[in-house]
């Protein structure tokens, strides 16, 4: 078929399917936030590789969904027009709307990150002005430095960005082997001699930890579905993929799978060099920027090859922002396929690409990062949730239309004793992990994730009945019918 009716260019195959999702979950997820945890809920210690595999499994409701759906529903808005065909077009947009602020949120604070690691990358090699970095200003430049190139190499098409994804996966694969061999290599008595000799000078603190609670081990899961969350990415190139029948279920699960192995190996690695009660000490010491990955193995490593290492996990770090520029924008252009939004958005240039919505991304991308900077608000929590009402929301259409006495075929296809089953265990997983992240101790009420995500969910509400009106007034068009007609082209 002629892809000249499209706007986007049919042109991504199975690896970059895969190179796509990977390259947005192996970011700071694993290399900071699983061993940051521990200052969190201090109760886990070394429980962190168990839970850090426990939540890979709690995903495999929705990859089996995505798996389903990607096979004969793949668009650009992926999960967003799987929901909005399946419960109601409202219901979809708002879910997706907290996706999508999420993601660009995300973008914000991970370009924010970059700078801090940049900065003690450099201070250990001995450059002391690279400090500058991680000062408000440097963290400023170097965000929006890298924020609007990755918008470049978008800006460029589809298809550079599936050569460079590719390229990007190929060093994650490389930083987690580093990470592993390292870890694997270092046995604990021996980093226990390089914590008192090179960091603490003496005596390693100990300090006392609550006695492990179910709350603790649900709230640790909440945030390690912030690191399975790049799964997500995989749905969203729907719209650019060759063969998405073939390749979309294929590349979905074997992107889940890759990210499982990995983040249980390279935790498992990191945890064979250090306790988690010597994490503990860093975290309550003035030494917790060496509670992370990086952190941790450049102690008991040559300086060069720390150095080198700490490098690989900047760029690994800092690759994180292009797939989520990806996702971000296909959300966009679906919303304005279905004319929730201007059709501007759907505009593309001559290399196929949706620069406009490329471009509002970007620009609230930029937003975030200094808001971050000036305030010092993660977005992982409100990242969680919105991956856990998404798979929810996700399950409740798979029931919904499970009902329907008559079915489109691509219906039928997502109606299986399978997906049913993955539908219902997606609704009880997310309803047993929300409570452990909806209120946060020791956190303002404006701070409080529950308190952000009904304020997305009311603007995200207020947003599609604008559109409503503005289609049914304008152009005489009742928005949810013809959202709910049929999928859209691309």
């Amino acid at each position: 078929m002629s892809d000249k009716p499209f706007k986007l260019a049919k042109v991504i195959g199975p690896v970059a399917i895969i190179a796509s999702a990977v390259s947005q979950e192996y970011g700071a997820g694993i290399n900071a936030v699983a061993t940051q945890s521990i200052g969190s809920y201090p109760a886990i210690l070394n429980l962190v590789p168990a839970i850090m595999f426990i939540t890979g499994l709690l995903m495999l409701p929705k990859v089996f969904m995505y798996q389903k759906f990607g096979k004969v529903a793949s668009r650009s808005g992926g999960q967003y027009v799987w929901i909005s065909r399946t419960t109601t077009p409202e219901v979809g947009f708002i879910v997706h709307f907290l996706y999508w602020i999420g993601i660009v949120s995300a973008i914000g604070f991970i370009s924010y990150t970059v700078g801090s690691t940049l900065a003690s990358t450099l201070v250990s090699l001995g450059i002391s002005s690279g400090a500058w970095f991680a000062t408000f200003t440097g963290h400023i430049v170097l965000g929006l430095a890298l924020i609007w190139s990755f918008f470049l190499i978008h800006y460029t098409g589809v298809r550079s960005y599936g050569v460079v994804v590719t390229l990007l996966f190929a060093l994650v694969l490389l930083g987690a082997i580093i990470s592993m061999v390292a870890g694997f290599g270092t046995a604990n008595s021996v980093y226990t001699g390089y914590l008192s000799s090179q960091i603490f000078h003496g005596t390693i603190p100990s300090y006392t930890t609550p006695p492990l609670t179910y709350s603790d081990i649900f709230g640790t899961v909440t945030l390690f579905i912030f690191a399975y969350a790049g799964i997500s990415a995989a749905p969203l190139l729907g719209g650019e993929a060759k063969d998405p029948k073939k390749d979309m279920p294929r590349g979905i699960f074997l992107a889940w799978l890759i990210a499982l192995v990995l983040f249980t190996l390279v935790s498992l690695a990191v945890f064979h060099a250090i306790t988690g009660g010597q994490v503990f000490a860093l975290i309550k010491s003035k030494y917790s920027y060496y509670a992370t990955i990086p952190g941790i193995l450049s102690i008991s490593e040559p300086k060069l090859i720390g150095a080198i290492f700490s490098i690989i996990v900047t760029i690994i770090i800092m690759k994180t922002i292009m797939p989520q520029l990806l996702t971000s924008s296909r959300t966009l252009f679906a919303w304005g396929q279905d004319k929730i939004l201007p059709e501007v958005f759907t505009h593309t240039n001559k290399f196929k690409a949706p620069d406009f919505s490329l471009l509002v991304c970007a620009l609230f991308a930029s937003i975030y990062l200094v808001y971050t900077t000036s305030v010092g608000v993660s977005a992982v929590d409100v990242r969680s949730l919105s991956v856990l009402l998404e798979m929810m929301a996700l399950g409740a259409g798979v029931l919904l239309i499970s009902t329907k006495s008559s079915k489109k075929e691509w219906e039928k296809e997502v109606t299986t004793i399978g997906a049913i089953i993955a539908g219902l265990a997606g609704i009880i997983v997310t309803l047993i992990i929300i409570p452990s992240v909806a209120v946060v101790p020791h956190v303002s009420i404006l701070l409080q994730p529950s308190f952000q995500v009904i304020l997305v969910i009311v603007i995200g509400f207020l947003i599609y009945e604008i559109a409503k009106m503005y289609n049914k007034r304008t152009k005489n068009i009742d928005l949810n019918d013809l959202i709910k007609k049929e999928l859209p082209l691309e």
